[in-house]
């Protein structure tokens, strides 16, 4: 059982905090419920004023509609936590410029670029296996606590993944792989010559005036982000060095791990789903973009974007079926609703293993309801 599949079995026990029962939404297409969207960040301020959790944001945007409210331990107007997963996605944009240049498919194989990924059907995955987590690579490597303690370097992960056994035949199913979104940035370097972070940062962040968003601190201080409740350490000698590689570390938050090292604000995660939401082609062709957020697993597999997660593993019960996006195990959330044209980014400082149901889902379920179609 790897590091994610640990602390979600043995993560703090329940708080009672229950969500309201939904009425039926009585509300247009689009609407916009404020009272219910208050109602969404008093229940924040009660995990706030508690302990429970010490730091939020919660953004809501719809057209020119915004609601924005920070909590606890988040300050400044655009306070900046480590996004984990929702990295993931933006990896993905990234790597899908490359495909747009035209120098790189969907449909080549890893091997082309490590000769060393052979065995088990290796030879057969494609990056759009590594994007859509379809290729039967690990989430997380059988050795991941013991890199974090000698605090590895990517390269270090990325020879992990190469050699890491499969869960199953490539194509065949789907299983979340952290480790596939690894190796399609290590593709990317390759091609470009240039780390993920720099490519990330010059085709994507920039474009979009993510100012606050970046793989790794790059030169930010760490006492400027808001501090992750981090979560425990799974093995003895993990218990002794994790306050050298949890995610509060500098180790950590210096890494900028394609699969979770973001660094970012609510407003830039609104920024980056805007362009996909309303596919405006500043990163990629729009079509590209549609791409990216529509299935393309195989026939009988669960469904996937290129790097975004969709329904059921996303949005909430009153979003639309094409909503996209994706969550993180530092306790943040996120999604876009295109029947609605909404976004939604809540991001809090309490791990996501940590308590059910997380305070993250309980806030979108309420936003879902306000802004839900009549």
């Amino acid at each position: 059982m790897n590091r994610r599949d640990i602390l979600k079995a043995t993560g703090a026990s329940m708080i009672a905090s229950q969500l309201p029962a939904a009425a039926a939404p009585e509300m247009g297409k689009g609407g916009w419920d404020s009272a219910k969207l208050d109602q969404a960040a008093t229940l924040m301020d009660g995990w706030i004023a508690d302990g429970r959790v010490q730091g939020a944001s919660i953004l809501v945007t719809q057209g020119s509609r915004k609601y924005a409210r920070n909590f606890g331990t988040a300050k400044g107007p655009e306070p900046v936590f480590l996004l984990a997963s929702i990295t993931k996605p933006m990896t993905a944009a990234a790597v899908m410029t490359l495909v747009d240049e035209g120098k790189l498919s969907l449909d080549d194989k890893v091997v082309k670029f490590f000769p060393a990924f052979t065995g088990e059907g290796r030879e057969t995955i494609t990056v759009r296996n590594l994007l859509t987590h379809t290729g039967g690579l690990p989430d997380m490597l059988g050795d991941d606590e013991g890199l974090r303690e000698k605090h590895a370097a990517l390269w270090d992960y990325r020879e992990g993944a190469i050699k890491a056994p499969l869960k199953f035949p490539p194509g065949t199913k789907y299983s979340y792989a952290s480790m596939g979104i690894l190796l399609s940035a290590e593709i990317a370097q390759k091609i470009t010559g240039k780390p993920i972070a720099d490519i990330t940062d010059e085709r994507v962040f920039r474009k979009l005036g993510m100012r606050h968003t970046g793989f790794g601190l790059r030169g930010r201080p760490n006492g400027e982000t808001v501090p992750s409740q981090a979560a425990p350490a799974m093995t003895e000698a993990g218990k002794k060095s994790w306050s050298g590689w949890n995610w509060n570390s500098e180790y950590w938050r210096n890494l900028g791990a394609p699969w979770g090292g973001a660094l970012g604000s609510a407003a830039d995660i609104g920024r980056f789903y805007d362009e996909f939401l309303n596919q405006r082609g500043r990163v990629l062709k729009p079509a590209t973009e549609s791409l990216m957020i529509t299935n393309q697993s195989p026939p009988g597999v669960k469904a996937s974007g290129l790097g975004f997660d969709l329904p059921p593993s996303v949005g909430a019960p009153a979003c639309g079926p094409r909503t996209f996006g994706h969550n993180g195990s530092t306790g943040t959330y996120s999604w876009a609703d295109p029947d609605t044209g909404t976004i939604c980014v809540v991001l809090t400082s309490l791990y996501e293993a940590a308590v059910r149901p997380h305070p993250t889902h309980l806030v979108g379920e309420l936003v879902a309801q306000a802004v839900a179609k009549g």
